[in-house]
């Protein structure tokens, strides 16, 4: 069964966040082994599946000698059409839009220091618009 891009993305985070609850829930016995797993597409869940149906590595899970934990995963690049901001942008502002991406000024918008400071601490790319 093919799904549509979206729907696998989708897909994907979710066994993503499933997995890192399960994980940080589950107690660490001392001694154990721990892997990093990274689960960016449909062939990297496919070799997870295929390394924990294992014999060996699904007695040693059940023995709580191995856990996995989530490796980092680039998040995707969401195109977002964000309104300009206008007018003095504060930190305060900054705060809100920590999940824009990109923070657009208009013309004529002034960005003041510390949230210059904040947007950059938050990896937020700072555009004007002419």
């Amino acid at each position: 069964m093919t799904l549509k891009p979206e729907m696998s993305n989708e897909l994907r985070h979710m066994v993503r966040d499933v997995l890192r609850e399960v994980m940080a829930q589950r107690n660490v016995t001392s001694g154990s082994a721990v892997e990093s797993v990274r689960i960016a597409n449909d062939h990297d869940l496919a070799g997870f599946i295929a390394r924990v149906t294992e014999p060996e590595t699904l007695e040693k899970l059940r023995a709580g000698k191995l856990r996995f934990t989530l490796g980092a995963v680039p998040a995707p690049a969401i195109a977002i059409s964000a309104p300009a901001l206008t007018g003095v942008v504060t930190e305060q502002k900054i705060d809100h839009l920590k999940d824009a991406g990109t923070l657009v000024l208009a013309p004529g918008a002034v960005l003041t220091p510390l949230a210059r400071d904040k947007a950059r601490k938050l990896g937020l790319t700072i555009e004007r618009r002419p």
